[in-house]
């Protein structure tokens, strides 16, 4: 398995070791230059975004590949919505020269929750679309996460959690209070609508540690 993990800046990495032990090779992805260091042979850094790190691994730009691009039967990817619908869309453009074709790719759909009890409050409802026929229907994201990335509609993801918004200022402002009271943080930092992410989607953004990864056929 090749392992595509992204971050935004070096210092959110962490479970280095946990990473490397479950991926025979492991691209480390930054946004902030220089990038990562990678501590085992074989294992690649890149300084950019997953999706073009993966176009870099599929040209040989990264060196030698543990798994060739071509051999991969399936994709897993993990992290915001607006990652994995990248990796939806590139798979059918910049990445397709480089992919098998027929693969099977999967995302981790990160739906708003709230009961967790498999099909009771619908708080997790995505909408699917057939990408053959158009035909829509609607799903219970906590009853199966792993949700093919061909019918997701991520434009319906991204609404719905853009709907945790207040949610999440109001939580960051209680937090932010609590810390001045105990004496952590003297002054309250600048105003919160342009200190936290408006949307649950932003705040994941800023982590993609599992990123995408992809096997080899058994």
């Amino acid at each position: 398995m090749v392992y595509f993990a992204g971050y935004k800046k070096r210092i959110d990495r962490y479970k280095v070791a946990e990473i490397e032990s479950a991926a025979d090779q492991v691209i480390w992805c930054c946004d902030e230059a220089p990038g990562f260091v990678p501590s085992r042979h074989g294992d690649r850094s890149f300084v950019g975004n997953i999706v073009d790190a993966i176009a870099a691994y599929g040209r040989g730009d990264l060196g030698s590949n543990e798994v060739p691009l071509n051999e991969v039967d399936r994709i897993i990817a993990v992290g915001s919505d607006r990652m994995m619908a990248a990796v939806a869309r590139a798979r059918h453009d910049i990445l397709a020269p480089y992919l098998r074709p027929g693969h099977k790719a999967i995302g981790s759909i990160n739906s708003p929750m709230q009961c967790m009890m498999k099909e009771i409050c619908a708080q997790c409802l995505q909408l699917h679309r057939n990408p053959k026929t158009g035909e829509e229907k609607v799903v219970f994201s906590c009853f199966n996460q792993d949700q093919s990335l061909d019918s997701v509609d991520f434009g319906n993801l991204r609404t719905r959690l853009l709907q945790n918004g207040v949610q999440e200022k109001l939580t960051a402002q209680w937090i932010d209070q609590c810390l001045l009271k105990i004496g952590v943080r003297s002054t309250l930092p600048m105003s919160i609508a342009h200190s936290i992410p408006q949307a649950a989607s932003e705040a994941a953004s800023q982590f993609e540690g599992a990123g995408i990864a992809s096997c080899s056929p058994a």
